[in-house]
């Protein structure tokens, strides 16, 4: 007997909500990636292994995996989209084989098997494409199912034309991609119209071919075309028609209405489109960011880099809506000023979060590097405690500045008092947490350089930090982390000074507790030269000598001199006597 309840279960289960009107530019995205990829240059090779690559992260940030060790393939299924980038996997699979048969294209000559190689390919590359029509016709907006339905039929007709049989499909397939080129520069803006105007002169050629070949050779499998491809082919636009009523709908609804981005959950309304393209590519480069332990910081600070470069580009984009609404006599140019001062507002309080995201991944990387957990590369210079200090004070401006510009942004809002006071105790909260950090790394700075006194106040003061929000479970991790470090200078302390008391004993005022003692002082014992841990320095003598008292001579004053009678010595004198009686008086 099986058991089937589970199976019950998992039916009874309910499903889960599908997302729609999704936005995705890919015709945009197609032109941009084969530009900047060897297409420009004709190198379909390294476009390939481009998409390969792609295809690889948006796997890893989608969390897509396809087994360990052995390859298990995964269907990608319309409940599991729940953003844009599940759209470019199968964009991207298309691509990857579509370069491929180009590439095999330009080397197969007159070889057959490359050549079955190559629409073998192109075949493929139709079946991503027909999946990338179906995910946008359910979950993308109307514009995105015309743009994947443009790019579905022109990957059709370039196989149907290289298969070289059924060219009044491959006709029609070209004529409904070019339909959907027209269709598509007429709705959007002036980028949209440069890249459909280049895709309808590179379906020219392919027009003509096929009209050519369809009116030499006849139409022997015409019955294979379906009712759109037969409409095409006929003229006849009535579904077409339709779809560019419901594209052109969502447009000016757009251009009505604007299009929102979210900030502490309330909905900040954007209406330029090209601040909306800068915040969608931050998004894009934002899920590019991983783990410090597996992402190199070098690539990391250059994804931050584009994503401050976007934000400063969407500001400037609003300061030039902001001075022509400014300047302007519309009848609605005091509530447009409004939103646009409003969303300036807002993605400068972004440009800050993220500044402060950018910081706290170098403090982690860092860290992790002071650890032994990641490997220097080769020339890379040594971190130190320092870098932290200054990244950490960084950090504390930041909030420092969200504190002050948060509370502009949910101006006039209902419901902003309670934002406000959330953000503000976010804010301080997060700032002790820093603080404490901060002054655990200036006392590791402290103990390095030999200063454990100081390091020890230091450890100290970034105990009482954490303590201060102990109510929360990282608090609660780091207050352990800081008191095993403040234990252990606390046994140093004890070792080297006999201090058993903790660190009140610790005193910055008495010399004889910070006082080093030298080998030359003591070489008829044996000490140690290395004092311990985080010691780099042996003391054999002090340089310069040290100052030594010594004894004063007393000052005498010689004035008693003057009232001192002396006796006389004359009779101790000798007598002088003349030069004659002194040369003849040998005879006596």
């Amino acid at each position: 007997h099986v058991d089937e309840s589970p199976m019950g279960d998992a039916d009874e289960a309910p499903q889960k909500e599908l997302v729609t009107n999704l936005t995705l530019d890919i015709l945009q995205i197609v032109k941009v990636s084969q530009s900047q990829h060897g297409l420009r240059h004709g190198d379909h090779a390294r476009y390939r292994q481009y998409c390969t690559r792609r295809l690889a992260r948006l796997y890893k940030a989608n969390r897509m995996s396809h087994g360990r060790g052995r390859y298990q393939k995964r269907t990608l299924e319309v409940s599991m989209v729940d953003n844009e980038a599940f759209l470019l996997i199968p964009l991207m699979m298309s691509e990857r084989a579509w370069s491929y048969a180009m590439e095999l294209k330009r080397d197969a000559g007159n070889e057959p098997r490359k050549r079955a190689h190559m629409i073998r390919r192109l075949k493929k590359a139709t079946v991503h494409a027909t999946e990338l029509v179906n995910l946008c016709g359910q979950v993308g907006s109307a514009r995105t199912a015309l743009e994947a339905e443009a790019y579905s039929s022109y990957i059709f007709g370039c196989y149907l034309s290289e298969q070289e049989r059924d060219w009044d499909r491959a006709l029609a397939k070209f004529m409904r991609a070019r339909k959907a080129f027209e269709q598509l520069a007429r709705v959007g803006g002036p980028d949209q119209a440069e890249v459909c105007r280049e895709r309808l002169e590179e379906l020219e050629p392919s027009l003509r071919y096929c009209t050519y070949k369809r009116g030499n050779e006849g139409s022997p499998v015409a019955g294979s075309m379906d009712e759109k491809d037969m409409a095409a082919l006929k003229g006849d636009g009535g579904e077409d028609d339709e779809r560019l009523k419901a594209v052109l709908a969502e447009e000016s609804g757009r251009a009505s209405g604007a299009v929102t981005t979210s900030w502490r959950g309330y909905d900040i309304p954007i209406r330029n489109g090209k601040v909306r393209e800068c915040l969608a590519n931050v998004a894009v480069q934002l899920a590019k960011i991983e783990s410090p332990l597996i992402m190199a910081t070098d690539r990391a600070l250059a994804i931050f880099d584009k994503v401050f470069m976007l934000y400063s580009d969407a500001r400037q984009h609003l300061r030039d809506d902001i001075a022509e609404a400014s300047s302007g006599a519309q009848s609605d140019s005091t509530s447009r000023l409004t939103d646009l001062k409003l969303a300036d507002r807002a993605i400068a309080v972004m440009l800050i979060e993220q500044t402060i995201q950018r910081n706290k991944f170098l403090v982690d990387s860092a860290n992790a590097k002071l650890a032994g957990e990641i490997r220097l590369a080769k020339g890379e210079k040594a971190t130190r405690p320092e870098d932290i200090v200054h990244l950490l004070s960084a950090s504390l401006r930041s909030y420092e500045e969200l504190i002050e510009s948060g509370p502009e942004v949910l101006r006039g809002m209902d419901g902003a008092e309670r934002v406000e006071e959330e953000l503000r105790v976010e804010c301080m909260t997060a700032q002790k947490m820093l603080s404490s950090d901060r002054a655990a790394a200036l006392g590791k700075v402290h103990s390095s350089a030999g200063s454990h006194v100081d390091a020890a106040i230091l450890f100290n003061r970034s105990a009482e930090h954490a303590a201060g929000v102990s109510e929360a479970a990282a608090a609660r991790a780091r207050v352990n982390r800081i008191g095993a470090i403040k234990s252990g200078i606390d046994t140093l302390l004890a070792d080297r000074k006999g201090l058993r008391s903790g660190l009140e004993d610790v005193s910055l005022e008495g010399p004889t507790s910070s006082e080093s003692h030298f080998l030359m002082e003591s070489l008829d014992e044996y000490k140690p030269a290395v004092l311990g841990k985080g010691a780099s320095k042996v003391h054999i003598m002090p340089i310069p000598n040290r100052m030594e008292s010594l004894a004063v001579r007393p000052i005498v004053l010689d004035v008693a001199g003057d009232e001192i009678v002396y006796p006389t010595l004359t009779h101790r004198s000798a007598k002088k006597g003349s030069t004659l009686r002194n040369l003849f008086s040998w005879k006596k």
